[in-house]
């Protein structure tokens, strides 16, 4: 495993690569995600799932190889649902997500730059509403439980592979819907 210095270099460098890649595919251009929304160009529904099913793949078997230590918080079903809600007004208001915004800041797009402020007074605000809403949200229900864990990644119990599947029957569908109307 890698540690100090040598951990950050490595973050710095798979950050710069993964930055790139989002560039290069127009994947942090805000036309690219409203295109989505207005379902004009399902380039970027298409990478996210993808993005899901190979990810979740990779976790689950770097897991069972012992490479990779899962550290799970207790989740909370109205607490998640609310997160969610924020989250997609947020996307949907400037379309952009915190990673294709540093991308687009990165690329010289300064207008970006609003959108960064924004996720960073965001966050500011959750943590001043945290405790208020810790007290009631949390208590509307009770934690989701562990993660499951089962032996094989094809065991029909597998929380992964249902994940899996889902993405690439989606991705099959949206590749024939979306099928020559992309924008090049």
């Amino acid at each position: 495993m890698l540690t100090g210095n040598y951990r950050l270099a490595a973050a710095i460098l798979i950050g710069m690569f993964c930055g790139f890649l989002l560039v290069k595919s127009d994947l942090a251009w805000r036309k690219t995600c409203l295109n989505m929304f207005l379902l004009r160009d399902g380039r970027l529904l298409k990478t996210l799932l993808f993005s899901l099913g190979s990810g979740v793949t990779a976790v689950y078997f770097l897991q069972q190889a012992g490479i990779l230590a899962l550290q799970v918080r207790p989740g909370y079903f109205w607490a998640s649902l609310t997160g969610g809600i924020i989250s997609g007004i947020g996307l949907a208001f400037c379309c952009r997500v915190p990673m294709t915004a540093i991308a687009a800041l990165g690329a010289g797009r300064l207008y970006a730059l609003w959108s960064l402020i924004g996720m960073l007074l965001g966050v500011y605000f959750v943590g001043i509403i945290s405790a208020r809403l810790s007290s009631s949200i949390y208590s509307w229900s009770k934690p989701l439980g562990d993660p499951q864990h089962t032996g094989s990644f094809l065991d029909t119990g597998n929380p992964a592979l249902w994940v899996v599947v889902i993405s690439l029957v989606l991705l099959v569908f949206l590749h024939f819907v979306f099928s020559g109307e992309e924008e090049e």
